[in-house]
């Protein structure tokens, strides 16, 4: 065992897992942060200010200085004992700075309750609810600020200082609140569907968290509040007293990996649901850069208890071994040196469990000062100016002058400390009480002092392999030596901190995952967006860009597949919907072509009724009246020349036969052309009216005729006299040449529509000749029991609709 004089504090900071989940955790809330302040403030040059944006970006900027300070202590081991470890410079920013992680981590949950009552939206009449708690927890902010203030005098003036119990709990009220008022927000967001008042209500209240939402806002409200658990169950984590056994290796592994979660869980929820535009690689690569942190750290928690069972304390004593510390010179020096295992006899009177004071016999020197009284505490620990503490040993070489034996900590079992004085010397025997399961953290040592200043420690009984942890120094022996304490003029300390060669040995395996997990984030932020918009976006780009081609009107489109994968399936199903739209274009095309021919064949044939017709009205008005009268003078001729000679009557009588038989020929070709006539269905008539607008005043009729069955003969009239006057309308009000006419016949219903883009019309406000015509179709309509519609507007066209049913 080589001893040396203790050199300068050392600065040193030795990584190890909670410091890596630390910084994982540091470097995602700084991408975090980075996009929320880069969204809020877009948004506000844009006039689009949105509270809860900022708030979030508020939240997470706190988080920063949060994770760097609870790195910075983590990196130390400090924290349980002080903020300050024996390497420690006690007037370094980086010591200074870890009281602050609770002011900086305070404005975290505040952000959150304000969160609360502004978003998804503000929360109905709680405006000065708001103003009240917010009131309140700035002040409690302040209050926290002040308490890292004298932590920090605290540690300067080399004195272990926590900050008060009683306001250690606010912040986890806060998270409870801040989980109410997000339950509020949800039952705000689906109060439409609670019942009014009763049991059944607070059911429905109580099971809010499990109902998914059915809107947009109750399904954030209800993401945002499931989140707040993992924050009760961290802040509850830190109303453990600071000074507490608890508060140790397992709190520290909890409270790590919850606040990762944390930060996962809101950047799932963050991208996911905020108001504004997240754009999709963006949310590929924060997920995926906080699922590559987690389980870089999860390796990392995972192999380190394999680890930490291979450290073995190379300076650490074994049964049977001993050191004397000589003084060195009138100075008050020492020089510490192997010894001959030469214990006393264990006698003397046991000390209090908690240690006590003892009256020495004669004038022992301690580094250049003669003292007549030690201190001797729990552990054994001899101090030579008050009741020594384990936290004395975490400021430099110590607060006081000290003998540390073995400065660990008893088993369950508890210890004995006896102490015997006598003219020469002072005999200190620490004795654990062990059971089976303390076996390994079973100690007993001896501490001679004799008259002369020489100091020996006789170690009686040393695990061969005692177990260190992490943040818990005195699990294992963490010093043996002595100081001299802040008075460094009486001599250099001769310490041996086993707990810093602890973690010097953790810190040879995590410190090159530093730059690997630095140079993982870094290559996940560039290379996911690389990886994602060739293999994903890429694929998706093509399909977006055809479907909109296929929107513009190119019918005949195909996307092409670069792999076979779920996107891929999405092409191959578009070109194949493209595909058969592509086909059942075509069979319209083929179906109209033969509309149109048989359109043109009505139309011709129309063309011949409409001859016939006239044909038929020019000889009933003309030929057959003309034959009429003819016949009818032509008849009388034989009775007026009754005196004439046989032939000459005769004659006559032939006239008149020949009027009548030219009269029943005319009569019959006219009702032949009336059986015709009464044979047209309402199609053609329709058909014969549209031909006769398009011929006689150029007016475009897009028109669209179907008659699977006759109608009666009085819906026959009113609806061809309805479809007249609607042509008529559009051709003098509309101000267009384009109309498009559509008409449908079933055996117990039909319907017409006319319908123009043209100029349009108030109803209520038109002219009286408009009013007299809608009028008179209305009227038209109630005699058959139709309902006629007429949707108009000014600017936005007129349509006519006829319904009729049977």
């Amino acid at each position: 065992m080589g001893w040396s004089t203790a050199s300068a504090p050392d600065a040193s900071l030795f990584w190890n897992p909670a410091a890596l989940s630390y910084l994982s955790q540091l470097l995602l809330a700084l991408v975090l942060a980075a996009y929320l302040v880069r969204r809020a403030t877009r948004d506000s040059r844009q006039g689009r200010f949105h509270a809860p944006t900022w708030i979030l970006a508020i939240l997470m900027l706190s988080l920063v200085p949060v994770f760097c300070t609870t790195l910075l202590r983590v990196l130390t081991a400090g924290g349980w004992l002080s903020y300050a470890m024996p390497w420690s410079r006690l007037d370094a920013w980086t010591t200074l700075a870890m009281p602050w992680a609770r002011p900086f981590g305070s404005i975290a949950p505040v952000a959150l309750v304000l969160l609360g009552y502004l978003f998804p939206r503000p929360l109905p009449g709680t405006r000065r609810e708001m103003m009240l708690i917010m009131a309140v927890l700035f002040a409690l902010i302040v209050a926290e600020t002040g308490i890292a203030v004298r932590a920090d005098i605290a540690i300067v003036m080399r004195e272990a200082w926590w900050r008060p119990q009683w306001i250690a709990g606010w912040m986890h009220l806060c998270i409870l609140w801040s989980a109410i008022v997000f339950w509020r927000q949800l039952a705000a967001a689906q109060a439409d569907g609670l019942p009014a008042s009763g049991w059944r209500r607070v059911r429905a209240l109580l099971a809010l968290p499990w109902r998914p939402g059915p809107s947009r806002e109750g399904q954030v409200s209800r993401a945002f509040l499931i989140l707040t658990i993992l924050p009760i169950i961290h802040t509850a984590t830190l109303l453990v007293p600071e000074g507490s056994r608890t508060a140790l290796y397992s709190i520290d592994i909890l409270i790590c990996w919850m606040a990762l979660v944390q930060l996962v869980g809101l950047t799932l929820v963050l991208v996911g649901y905020l108001p504004e535009r997240t754009t999709f690689l963006f949310r590929l690569t924060a997920i995926g850069l906080a699922v590559l942190l987690a389980a870089l750290t999860g390796a990392s928690w995972v192999i380190a208890p394999a680890y930490e069972r291979q450290f073995r304390a190379p300076d650490l004593a074994a049964s049977g071994e001993a050191v004397l510390f000589v003084p060195r010179g009138p100075h008050g020096g020492y020089a510490g040196q192997p010894s001959a295992f030469l214990p006393e006899r264990v006698r003397g009177p046991a000390l209090n469990p908690q240690g006590g004071a003892v009256t020495l016999p004669f004038d022992f020197p301690f580094y250049g000062r003669e003292y007549r009284r030690v201190f001797i505490d729990r552990l054994g620990t001899i101090a030579f100016d008050r009741m020594p503490r384990p936290v004395d040993a975490a400021f430099e070489s110590g607060v006081q002058p000290a003998i540390y034996p073995l400065l660990v900590d008893t088993p369950s079992g508890g210890t004995q400390i006896t102490a015997f004085a006598s003219d020469e010397r002072l005999v200190v025997t620490r004795r654990d009480r062990c059971g089976p399961e303390d076996v390994r953290r079973c100690y007993q040592v001896q501490t001679i002092l004799h008259a002369d200043g020489r100091i020996e420690v006789q170690f009686l009984d040393v695990p061969t392999a005692p177990q260190f942890a992490m943040f818990s120094p005195l699990d294992a022996p963490w010093l043996t030596g002595i100081t001299p304490g802040t008075d460094m003029r009486a001599g250099q300390a001769l310490l041996q901190d086993h707990y810093r060669t602890f973690l010097a040995h953790l810190d040879r395996l995590y410190a090159p995952f530093v730059p690997f997990i630095a140079l993982a984030a870094l290559a996940t932020l560039i290379g996911l967006p690389i990886v994602f918009r060739s293999f994903l976006l890429a694929p998706l780009d093509r399909l977006l860009r055809g479907m909109r081609r296929f929107r513009e009107g190119e019918s005949d489109i195909q996307v092409p597949a670069s792999y076979r994968d779920e996107i891929g399936y999405l092409i191959e199903a578009f070109n194949a919907l493209v595909r058969e739209q592509t086909a059942l274009t075509r069979r319209l095309e083929d179906r109209v072509a033969d509309r149109v021919a048989e359109i043109a064949d009505m139309t011709i044939q129309t063309t011949k009724l409409e001859e016939r017709a006239r044909l038929s009205a020019d000889l009933h008005d003309a030929v057959a009246q003309t034959l009429a009268s003819a016949t009818l003078h032509a008849s009388a001729l034989p009775t007026r020349l009754q005196n004439l000679a046989g032939p000459d009557r005769e004659a006559a009588e032939q006239v008149a036969r020949l009027n009548r038989h030219a009269l029943r020929e005319m009569r019959q070709l006219l009702t032949e052309l009336r059986e015709d006539d009464a044979q047209w269905s309402l199609t053609h008539r329709l058909g014969e009216l549209v031909h006769s607008f398009e011929r006689l005043h150029a007016l475009k009729i897009d028109c669209e005729l179907n008659e699977a069955a006759s109608l009666p003969p009085e819906v026959f009239a009113m609806f061809y006299r309805v479809a007249q006057e609607a042509l008529n309308n559009v051709l003098k009000h509309s101000g267009v040449d384009e109309v498009t006419l559509v008409f449908d016949a079933l055996e117990d219903r039909a319907l017409l529509s006319v319908s123009d883009d043209g100029r349009g019309f108030d109803p209520a406000r038109g002219d009286r000749r408009e009013r007299l015509g809608l009028s008179i179709m209305r009227d038209r309509a109630e005699t058959i029991g139709a309902t006629l519609e007429i949707e108009t507007a000014p600017g936005k066209g007129c349509r006519v609709t006829m319904i009729w049913v049977r």
